[in-house]
């Protein structure tokens, strides 16, 4: 009877025990998912065919007010990397690409309740504007609401917007810099590196394929180019990385070929590459070389062996 009852708690425990880690869990994650956010977080915007204004709209989903104050900082690319570099104001005013001096907002200090939702507009003085494209972040300072201090550590909220201008002076420009395989020593590689040149003075969205052929030119595997639709800002080099899917079971050692071919802008450019490349395929030269050595010493051992008996 004992045995029975120990059994019997230590089920309970463990029940009574899994059904706190799950119920501590889901609220933990449903205490991450609470937050203020901003949609959208990225806005393009050409001037030729849109309307030189949008919303934004900020959400407060925790169970605290909290005050918002607009602000709006230039941007401009790093080079061959993924990141952006804000700029200061004496950098601004010296890159022709800013966007700061032509926008206002309807408001620039509000309040958000629990649970509520608000909506700001965001006006781009088109006649103003110069000729190219132009990009600056939408920043948010969270504080206490009606202007309260509660930290002296600030949490901001970035909304990112790209405006295309339409003087009839926008340059589509650009072309690939670097193609080469992403992969250690011969091995087949699983992606590519892409750096993108803009040559022109408005942002563009490369696309395009990947495809790798065999030494028969089978084609043997292929990527979608920029899945992600990244901008590639004016005046820079962009790094694109693109995934590989291998289509081939058996892939022979020998010469590989690879060939891109994207498409970029509003007119639809158009730029390419090849590169070749040895791969010892599917098989490992390596574990190769070293089962033929052990293979070797293993023969002159039993040679020598049976040349001691005889």
């Amino acid at each position: 009877m004992k045995i029975k009852n120990r059994k019997l708690k230590i089920a309970v425990f463990l029940i009574l025990t899994t059904g706190y880690l799950v119920l501590a869990t889901g609220k933990a994650l449903a205490q991450t998912q609470k937050g203020i956010t901003v949609e959208p977080s990225i806005m393009h915007i050409d001037l030729s065919t849109d309307q030189p204004e949008y919303d934004l709209t900020y959400i407060n989903s925790t169970n605290y007010a909290v005050g918002l104050t607009i602000s709006v900082q230039d941007f401009s690319a790093l080079s061959d990397t993924y990141q952006i570099d804000y700029l200061s104001p004496a950098d601004a005013a010296n890159y022709k690409y800013s966007l700061s001096s032509w926008l206002t907002f309807e408001n620039k200090n509000f309040d958000l309740n629990p649970g509520e939702k608000k909506s700001i507009k965001v006006y781009i003085d088109k006649t103003r504007i110069t000729k190219g494209g132009h990009y600056a972040a939408i920043l948010a300072e969270i504080g206490a609401p009606n202007g309260g201090q509660n930290s002296n550590v600030k949490a901001v909220l970035s909304s990112l917007l790209f405006v295309r201008a339409d003087t009839g002076q926008e340059i589509e420009d650009g072309k690939i810099v670097t193609f080469e395989p992403n992969r250690d020593w011969l091995e087949f590689p699983d992606s590519f590196i892409v750096r993108f040149q803009n040559n022109g003075n408005v942002h563009v969205i490369p696309y395009g394929l990947i495809k790798i052929y065999d030494p028969l030119n089978n084609l043997v595997t292929q990527g979608t180019f920029n899945m992600d639709s990244l901008d590639a800002l004016p005046e820079s080099i962009r790094r694109y990385d693109t995934d590989i899917e291998v289509y081939q079971k058996v892939l022979l050692p020998g010469t590989y070929t690879a060939k891109i071919a994207l498409h970029f802008g509003d007119t639809n450019r158009k730029t390419s590459a090849t590169v070749q490349f040895y791969s010892e395929g599917m098989f490992d030269f390596p574990k190769i070389g070293l089962g033929l050595i052990i293979i070797l010493l293993v023969s002159l051992y039993l040679r020598k062996k049976l040349s001691k008996k005889s």
